[in-house]
């Protein structure tokens, strides 16, 4: 990844595209731009190869942006973050195909709501936010919530295994929050 990164940045240097004192801030832009593509990618091929790609999928509209505006777990290496992902994505298609009773479908739904609301945004060590920045995320995580529970409710009475795939996103967000909580909590305690 590395040297893909440094002959990109030469090539773009060599164009004049980009100004030397910048190149920090495009190396770390590319960086994270390859870094999705790689892991997308992964995602749709365990995604077919589970046979399970439009259930992935319709989970992936709540999971995506509710975890990006609610936070939560994350891996302390690119590595660990890319097996960890991996992982999720596997866990997300075997629970994709479990079509669960009404009454644990509401009772998920109001635990995963509750922990996103009570939680909403986890911060972690790539990623601090300021007072004014913490409002506009928990602010923008609640109304993907709400929306989401809109689409939740709005396909039970549609078809169910959609609603349950969307509900699954949001279990799982609900769950890396929770870890994402635990695991904040853990290293301030190793601080004191």
């Amino acid at each position: 990844m590395d040297k893909l990164l440094k002959n990109v940045l030469s090539c773009m240097r060599t164009k004049g595209l980009l100004d030397k004192n910048e190149e920090d801030v495009y190396r770390f832009g590319l960086e994270c731009l390859l870094l999705e593509v790689v892991h997308y990618l992964s995602y749709i091929v365990i995604g077919f190869a589970m046979r399970m790609i439009i259930p992935m999928i319709v989970t992936a509209m709540v999971l995506i942006p509710l975890r990006r505006k609610s936070g939560g777990f994350h891996a302390r290496t690119r590595s660990g973050c890319y097996l960890f992902s991996c992982s999720i994505v596997v866990a997300v298609c075997l629970l994709d195909k479990i079509i669960f009773p009404l009454w644990l479908c509401t009772a998920t739904t109001f635990g995963a709501n509750a922990i996103i609301f009570a939680f909403a945004p986890i911060e972690n060590e790539n990623r601090t936010l300021d007072q004014e920045e913490q409002k506009k995320f928990r602010k923008q995580a609640l109304i993907i919530l709400v929306l989401a529970d809109m689409a939740i409710i709005i396909s039970h009475k549609i078809h169910i295994e959609v609603c349950q795939w969307l509900l699954n996103g949001m279990i799982v967000a609900a769950l890396l929050n929770l870890c994402g909580k635990i695991q904040t909590k853990c290293k301030l305690e190793k601080i004191w």
